[in-house]
C-alpha cells in the first residue's frame, strides 16, 4: 500500500527530533528577516558616510577646478600659479 504524500509529510516532523525540525521550519523566516536588515543597511546612510561622501565631491569639485584653471594658463607661470592655488589645500 503507498502512503499518500500528505500523510508522509505529516510524519516527517514526527520522525525527526523537535530540534531539526525547529530548524528546518524557522529557517525560510530567518532568512527573510535577514535580507529585510540588509536591504534596509543599504538603503540608509550613517553621518559619517554623509561626509565621506561630501568630502569626495568636493575634493572631485577642486580637481575639475584646477583642470580647467590650467586649461586656460596661457603660459607656464599661469600654470604653476594654477598648481600652486589648488595644491595649497591637499
Amino acid at each position: 500500500m503507498r502512503i499518500s504524500p500528505i500523510l508522509s509529510a505529516a510524519l516527517i516532523p514526527l520522525l525527526l527530533s523537535g530540534c531539526v525540525a525547529s530548524k528546518i521550519i524557522t529557517a525560510p523566516f530567518k532568512a527573510a528577516g535577514t535580507v529585510v536588515e540588509t536591504a534596509v543597511d543599504a538603503t540608509t546612510q550613517s553621518q559619517s558616510e554623509k561626509e565621506e561622501d561630501l568630502g569626495r565631491k568636493v575634493l572631485a569639485d577642486r580637481k575639475n577646478q584646477r583642470d580647467l584653471c590650467l586649461d586656460e594658463a596661457q603660459n607656464k607661470e599661469e600654470r604653476r600659479n594654477c598648481k600652486d592655488a589648488y595644491n595649497r589645500y591637499d
